[in-house]
């Protein structure tokens, strides 16, 4: 509501309706109505204007509305705080609704739903209603990474990096784990779980993360419902506890991590804000340095003990025990048998029972062993194979006789497919396949060296293999050496000219008359027509005759 007293103060002190307006913060509308009310009432100082009552102003500034109860049906606030106490609570809406049947007294009013929430919130935050979460020593670990991040900065270029910090907290004692990584991604999500374990020599029964995708992956596209994903629960599992992620933009379910956040944030990050880490071991240094700073701190929660006193006296022999291998990165890949019964992982191949050629199994890796899994069931397990491009064959995987089956491929079989390109096709693929101990780990390669020569290639595939084959000393033959050569093969013929010369005893095609001997000095004065195809084609003329035509 416009302050008229004001108003008509600036008025009688002769300001313009500008300055009134930029004064009173008020419409031109309401001045010009103030105006008419000094003139009416012959108002010319401002003592006659403070002189005026609020029943002089309600009377000289009606509006002529009819005027409300400011009486309204109290609200048994009580009883709705109350009400939102426990695990069953109805909604303010609910809440409301019953309000309204309450029965009011003469012209009282209710409140709309609006300024009814708006009541209840004012209470609950002047009682400060709040419910106390009562944790359970060693029972959960609430983690996340901070919001604010380190840096590394190389000595020599002055090139810098970001360093995510992770933070672990256990909500019982208030202990504080922080440690930096270069990402977070799930190895060092999981990773940075192990470093939290081993700090406090104990796992916690549930661990409480956010529901980021490093933690757990959404069911189904169409519900927001999530689970925890494979490879995390594969660590959780071999640490014998759970995760329970919680809900989107849900702090208030790991306030304990998030109150660690700030703490990490301001006595770790923002405190070595001022120095240059050059590595991550520097940096993890000292922050643990400032951990210890932080853990031993007093007095904490009001008593003249640390977060550490809190945690030896009560918490950590209600820790699980850490098993006795230390967990290493789990990998979850899938790949399809090949009919040589090996698949590939990475560059290098491996080998499973020949009754799967052509299913896709399961593949997990674990440090350096591979397990491969069939709907479950383990059917091989290799180590991870020392180099690149290499075969890791179980001799007890080959089928009986596999040399003669017609079900999977063989040396005749690719020797007749390369007959089709030509004879060094069939000499490199036989050189392939000699040099091998188990002749089957080269079938795939002769499958690949095979594709090289589909459509139009094939000429290009057989002067490949003719020029490996041809060179000394004997150069070994795999596909990536073919390839590499059918490139070379490639560029030679594009540089020179692809006409065939024609048979010596077959019949000779005319020869192309030779136009570089033709005189077209004075073909612009002869027009167009010198320049065509026929007058080209003529023989050039002798001198004699050239003189003759100037004649």
């Amino acid at each position: 509501m416009a302050d008229y007293r004001h108003i008509m103060s600036l008025l009688v002190r002769g300001h313009s309706y500008r300055e009134v307006q930029a004064l009173a913060g008020c419409s031109h509308r309401t001045i010009v109505k103030a105006r008419q009310v000094v003139d009416a009432e012959a108002l010319t100082t401002d003592e006659q204007v403070q002189a005026l009552t609020a029943e002089d102003l309600d009377r000289l500034f009606t509006d002529g509305r009819k005027p409300l109860s400011g009486e309204f049906v109290p609200i048994d606030i009580e009883a709705v705080v109350a009400a939102r106490i426990g695990r069953k609570k109805p909604p303010l809406k609910v809440l409301w609704a019953r309000y309204l049947d309450t029965p009011a007294d003469g012209t009282a009013r209710l409140y709309g739903y609006d300024r009814f929430c708006e009541i209840v919130a004012e209470h609950v935050r002047v009682h400060d209603l709040t419910s106390p979460i009562t944790h359970v020593p060693g029972r959960t670990m609430q983690v996340d990474w901070a919001g604010t991040r380190m840096r590394l900065t190389d000595p020599i270029t002055q090139d810098s990096r970001n360093v995510s910090v992770f933070v672990a907290s256990l909500p019982y004692s208030g202990m504080i784990f922080a440690h930096g990584f270069l990402d977070e991604k799930l190895p060092a999500w999981c990773d940075a779980h192990r470093r939290a374990f081993e700090y406090f020599n104990g796992v916690c029964q549930v661990i409480v993360p956010d529901n980021a995708s490093t933690a757990s992956n959404r069911i189904n596209r169409y519900e927001n419902v999530r689970d925890v994903n494979q490879s995390y629960a594969a660590f959780l599992e071999h640490y014998q506890c759970a995760a329970a992620p919680t809900k989107a933009a849900s702090p208030k379910h790991k306030a304990n991590v998030e109150a660690g956040v700030k703490v990490v944030t301001n006595w770790v990050i923002h405190y070595l804000a001022e120095r240059r880490f050059a590595s991550l071991d520097e940096l993890n240094e000292a922050v643990a340095e400032q951990m210890e700073m932080i853990n031993d701190r007093t007095p904490f929660r009001g008593e003249p003990r640390s977060r550490r006193a809190w945690f030896e006296e009560t918490e950590r022999d209600e820790l699980i025990e850490l098993p006795e291998q230390r967990w290493q990165q789990v990998d979850w890949r899938k790949a399809k048998v090949s009919r040589d019964w090996h698949l590939q992982i990475d560059t290098a191949k491996y080998s499973v029972p020949h009754r799967h050629a052509g299913q896709v199994l399961d593949v997990r890796i674990i440090g350096e062993q591979l397990t491969i899994l069939a709907e479950g069931d383990i059917v091989a397990t290799h180590q991870r194979a020392p180099r690149r491009n290499v075969f890791v064959t179980d001799p007890a995987h080959a089928p009986a006789g596999y040399e003669d089956t017609s079900v999977l491929w063989t040396r005749a079989y690719f020797l007749r497919q390369a007959a089709k390109v030509g004879p060094h096709t069939v000499q490199a693929l036989t050189r392939l396949l000699d040099r091998l101990k188990i002749e089957a780990q080269g079938y795939r390669a002769c499958m690949n060296i095979l594709s090289l020569g589909k459509g139009n290639n094939r000429s290009l595939l057989e002067a490949a293999c003719q020029a490996l084959c041809s060179q000394e000393p004997a150069r070994p033959i795999s596909y990536t050496a073919i390839k590499h050569q059918i490139t070379v093969v490639r560029a030679a013929h594009a540089g020179r000219p692809t006409v065939d010369a024609p048979p010596r005893d077959g019949p000779r095609a005319p020869a192309a008359p030779a136009l570089g001997d033709r005189d077209t000095s004075g073909a612009h004065l002869g027009g167009i027509s010198q320049f065509s195809l026929e007058a080209l084609s003529r023989p050039a003329a002798s001198e004699d005759t050239k003189g003759a035509d100037r004649a």
